[in-house]
């Protein structure tokens, strides 16, 4: 009786390792789903957002040409340019040998993207909003598209992760709102402000400061009149701008500019005028620093 007993245990102990080993007939337990492999042809990238994820993603060894604004990201100098995003030129592009030209969605002329789409080239193009959740979509869309999902995800979880420090900075709310004039340069001579509708205007409101300037979306162009009248704290240009004006001491004497007083400079790259790519965590730290703001965990 006491033999049968502990036969019996026996079996019950060892089911767990029977029920993990293969079947009799040698049949494995099924693997996990692989993702889908994607092809990746050569690339042509035209938009800075477009340009900056795609490095981001790690293919960047793909891209074979790139528009002239997208030469504000330093890992796309030294790629073919392609001229201006408004102004394309289908022969160009087509001599480049690129299977996809992905853009966002100021790209054109219409007709020139109908003609690389009769040429054999795939045209995707995306919305530049200027709003994180843009954003957010503009890199899963890509990831999916060149079968970088993980690699996606990574890089929203940087932005992320950044923005969620960002906003416990932004919860320390000084006596009055920062006042924050974004401005930068359009030729020789002509400094253009900010309004909402911007990138720079949502990277201010990220920071937790306010546009210096209201009424109006988009850009226009600054005047003394407009300067004196916006009382910034802190004047958020691109560093580009900031050394074409000859540094902090030529900026000051910019009619308008010159006769506020007490503001201080935020230089940062070129590319967060343009567009909301994965770094904008990161360029709303540098505002928020300029703002003195502490450095806080997120929560």
């Amino acid at each position: 009786m006491k033999r049968a007993s502990w036969l019996v245990a026996g079996l019950l102990l060892a089911q767990p390792a029977l029920a993990a080993e293969p079947s009799a007939k040698g049949q494995a337990a099924p693997a996990a789903a692989k993702a889908p492999v994607v092809s990746v042809p050569k690339l042509v990238t035209v938009g800075p957002a477009i340009t900056e994820t795609v490095f981001a993603l790690g293919m960047g060894e793909k891209v074979v040409g790139v528009d002239d604004t997208s030469l504000a990201l330093a890992v796309a100098r030294g790629r073919p340019r392609v001229g201006y995003l408004r102004a394309l030129s289908s022969e160009s592009l087509l001599a480049l040998g690129a299977g996809w030209l992905l853009a966002t969605d100021e790209a054109g002329p219409p007709g020139v993207l109908e003609q690389l789409r009769t040429g054999g080239m795939e045209v995707v193009i995306l919305p530049n909003k200027p709003t994180v959740e843009a954003a957010r979509l503009r890199i899963r869309t890509l990831a999916e598209k060149l079968g970088r999902m993980a690699e996606g995800d990574a890089v929203i979880a940087s932005l992320e992760k950044d923005l969620k420090r960002a906003e416990a900075r932004a919860s320390v709310k000084p006596a009055k709102p920062t006042r924050v004039l974004a401005l930068y340069a359009r030729g020789a001579n002509a400094l253009m402000v900010a309004g909402s509708e911007t990138a720079t205007n949502e990277l201010i409101r990220l920071a937790g400061a306010v546009n210096a300037v209201s009424g109006y979306s988009g850009h226009k162009p600054l005047t003394a009149e407009a300067a004196v009248l916006a009382a910034p704290d802190i004047i958020m240009l691109p560093a580009s701008t900031l050394t074409a004006l000859g540094g902090e001491q030529g900026l000051r004497a910019v009619p308008g500019l010159s006769q506020v007083k007490g503001w201080k400079v935020v230089p940062i790259d070129d590319v967060h005028f343009m567009s909301l790519g994965p770094q904008l965590g990161k360029a709303v730290h540098l505002l928020q620093d300029g703002m003195g703001l502490p450095t806080r965990d997120e929560t």
